[in-house]
């Protein structure tokens, strides 16, 4: 009597919606794969001005041109090897595994190359795809992708090997050539001269002239810079001995918290030049406030730690803040810097002492007091500065890195002269043989925009002047010659014959 064959064992409906949703999740990632590989190749074309479409189309190398040519190969060599052996896999279980092999190593390869610049690209350009749209489905695809984005921030930690929050400086770029001069320490500005004249009295001098009343309002900001305060400008060598008896003796000159900050502020400033040698040795001496008083040279991390010693001592809450700063820098973070932020009437204000201090040519510290970085307004400070801890951008909701990144990079001195950015909007853009840069100057300042290829990017003098349209409306028109240009902005400064820096735009000529 034949065999009965026994019955096929029915599955429950349950196992087979779980059979049939996994079998769809390993084909998506076919998919999904690909497409993830051929936005980061992409995105890093997009970020260094290169071909987008040649990138895109590695898309297509990674499925399914590779996995079938594996495919033919392993079944070729199979033949001939071992042609009567069973496989246990099917024929689409093994190209969705050799898929995957390749996604994965080409995405690993990209990220591993460089994963800062992986990050900045994602972050910054990574809606390439999307740009010159900006309806309702675009938007909605551009948030998504930069979420995406956001979620690579260990790309970034894993590069920064950094091991301290000292190495960032700041070099203004400029349209004139300055003169190679050998390294300066900052000189006290000289106290003003007794008048010989005047009947010489036994009595104790008077406190030094006050300035004006201290704005309370942020929106006074920004505060004049035409001369140090009257405290800084009366120590004496026997008042300035620790950094705890000038907090002392400009606490007992000035009663003012507001001009008292001020003065804590422009003593650092005055006082300090930057260390000019280390940075670029990328070797620091100690950066506490005792070896910085006492050798009067510092990176960041010194004149943070010098304004918050100088600023307890005096009575006031300070602290200090470690996070990014940039300025030529207009794709990246930047680099590693340190800040302090000061509590006035029960409310934080954000102080960079560093860069109000001066700045440098690369090889020279120039002594250029300022005033933009004091008490200035998170909307002003922030397109440069990134706080490592949210809490210290002031901010009702606090940026993403992508959206600082994203940020076109203006200075203080920007918003201080009334001035907006209308276009671009970003600090990375897109364009073919020329831009226009779209500002709103509803006072009427002077501007000049200039156009620097990033092949000159440091050599002083090497630009092209843009066609700047006048009016309460700007317009300056600057033809692009070359792949990636730096697009800066500079603005009529009252105490120099020439134009102020104020900020920098990228931009990719395609």
């Amino acid at each position: 009597m034949p065999a009965i064959p026994p019955r096929p064992t029915r599955r429950s409906p349950l196992l087979a919606l779980v059979h049939v949703a996994l079998s769809a999740l390993w084909l998506a990632l076919v998919v999904v794969v690909p497409l993830v590989a051929a936005w980061v190749a992409s995105s890093l074309a997009a970020h260094g001005g290169a071909s987008t479409r040649l990138a895109a189309a590695s898309g297509l190398l990674l499925f399914p041109v590779l996995p079938v040519l594996w495919e033919t190969f392993a079944t070729w060599r199979r033949a001939r090897t071992a042609p009567s052996s069973k496989r246990f896999l099917t024929l689409a279980d093994r190209l969705v595994l050799r898929t995957l092999t390749v996604g994965v190593l080409f995405v690993g390869v990209l990220l591993a190359r460089n994963p800062r610049r992986a990050f900045d690209a994602l972050n910054g350009r990574g809606d390439w795809m999307l740009d010159g749209r900006h309806d309702r489905r675009a938007e909605s695809a551009r948030r998504g992708l930069f979420w995406l984005a956001a979620k690579t921030s260990w790309l970034y930690d894993l590069s920064d090997d950094s091991p301290v929050h000292d190495n960032s400086h700041r070099h203004r770029p400029t349209p004139r050539i300055l003169s190679a001069r050998e390294f300066i320490r900052a000189v006290p500005t000289p106290r003003p001269i007794a008048d010989t004249t005047a009947p010489v009295s036994s009595a104790a001098p008077p406190p030094p002239t006050a300035p004006p009343a201290s704005p309370r309002d942020p929106h006074a900001w920004p505060w004049p810079a035409d001369a140090l305060h009257p405290a800084v400008l009366a120590l004496t060598p026997a008042d300035e001995t620790s950094p705890r008896a000038v907090g002392r003796f400009l606490a007992a000159r000035e009663h003012d918290p507001w001009q008292l900050a001020r003065a804590v502020h422009d003593y650092v400033a005055d006082r300090i030049a930057y260390d000019i040698r280390s940075y670029r040795r990328g070797v620091y001496p100690p950066q506490d406030a005792n070896t910085v008083f006492r050798t009067r040279l510092s990176v960041c991390a010194g004149y943070a730690a010098l304004f918050e010693a100088v600023g307890r001592a005096a009575g006031l809450t300070v602290r200090t803040v470690l996070g990014r700063a940039r300025v030529l820098e207009a794709e990246s973070m930047g680099e590693r810097h340190a800040w302090n932020a000061v509590k006035l009437d029960q409310r934080w204000y954000l102080v960079d002492v560093t860069w109000d201090a001066g700045s440098s040519d690369w090889s020279t510290f120039h002594k250029e007091y300022g005033t933009r970085y004091f008490l200035t307004p998170p909307e002003a400070f922030l397109p440069t500065h990134y706080p490592e801890e949210s809490r210290w951008q002031l901010l009702p909701t606090a940026r993403t890195p992508g959206e600082y990144m994203r940020t076109p990079v203006v200075e203080p001195g920007f918003f201080a002269h009334g001035l907006s950015l209308l276009a671009p909007t970003r600090s990375e853009s897109d364009a073919r043989g020329s831009i226009e840069v779209l500002i709103d100057n509803p006072q009427g300042v002077s501007l000049f925009v200039m156009v620097v290829p990033e092949s000159w990017r440091y050599v002083g003098g090497q630009f092209q002047a843009c066609e700047v349209i006048a009016g309460e409306r700007v317009t300056a028109r600057c033809p692009l010659n070359g792949d990636v240009h730096d697009v800066n902005i500079y603005v009529a400064s009252e105490l120099s014959a020439f134009h102020e820096y104020v900020g920098t735009l990228r931009v990719h000529n395609r």
